[in-house]
């Protein structure tokens, strides 16, 4: 029994570190609503705001994201923008790269 107390976490730290990010193709779409992601034939409404802002409308990119149900920051349309820009849910970018 001694034996497969040793072996679990030994077992939980090789999957761990077998875990890789997957990456998918997608586009930036920006609007005075915000900005969104689209992947296939969906659009994300990306929470808070774009690493370092080098990306342009219509970029492709390669982004690993995830799906979220809040956004921990306030994405408030601003004051001066009288457009509603429907999507289809809200994603936190974990990372990003220009293709």
């Amino acid at each position: 029994m001694r034996q497969i107390s040793y072996l679990v976490p030994l077992l939980m730290m090789l999957l761990i570190s077998c875990y890789k990010e997957s990456y998918t193709n997608a586009t930036i779409i920006k609007n005075c609503t915000g900005t969104y992601l689209k992947v296939l034939d969906k659009e994300y409404l990306v929470c808070g705001s774009i690493s370092n802002g080098t990306f342009e409308n219509g970029q492709a990119v390669l982004v690993s994201f995830k799906l979220t149900k809040e956004c921990a920051t306030s994405t408030a349309i601003p004051a001066t923008c009288f457009m509603l820009y429907p999507n289809d849910g809200l994603v936190n970018i974990i990372d990003i790269k220009k293709l």
